[in-house]
């Protein structure tokens, strides 16, 4: 009530919980970084900051596959972590984003098969694919319009 009261409220609410939901260059920085090393050739600082951008065991990958895997880990969290979140944002206002932010977190945090999360962990990794469907979908199209 008091923000449908008070529009600059309402927008400040709404900024703030994008930037928290969005916000962040961690990715960018560590993706720069890797490639930064891998251009220089310098395979070992580059094997050294990929698990700082996903889970892949960096000690058998070569450059090119480094590459790969720093393209697909920004492409994934592009989708994810910025577009998908700016969908549910404008669908749903900061009720979306902070929703939608749950979903992935929870998925991240227990979507994957293990005894210990088999009973509800199948639902989260099923509930943040269709949460993130529109996004990634959206993510390639701009991915293809963008070049």
């Amino acid at each position: 009530r008091a923000v449908r009261e008070r529009p600059a409220l309402a927008v400040a609410l709404t900024a703030a919980t994008t930037w928290s939901v969005v916000g962040g260059t961690s990715l960018g920085r560590e993706a720069r970084a890797i490639g930064g090393a891998l251009a220089a050739g310098d395979l070992e600082v580059a094997r050294e900051r990929l698990p700082h951008l996903c889970g892949r065991d960096p000690h058998s990958l070569d450059g090119p596959r480094i590459a790969r895997a720093v393209v697909e880990s920004v492409a994934e969290n592009t989708s994810d972590a910025v577009v998908g979140a700016l969908v549910w944002g404008a669908i749903g206002g900061v009720p979306g984003l902070v929703g939608f932010r749950a979903v992935n977190t929870l998925d991240a945090m227990v979507g994957h098969k293990s005894p210990r999360y088999r009973r509800y962990g199948w639902a989260s990794a099923r509930l943040d694919d269709v949460a993130g469907w529109p996004g990634a979908r959206l993510t390639a199209a701009l991915a293809v319009v963008g070049g």
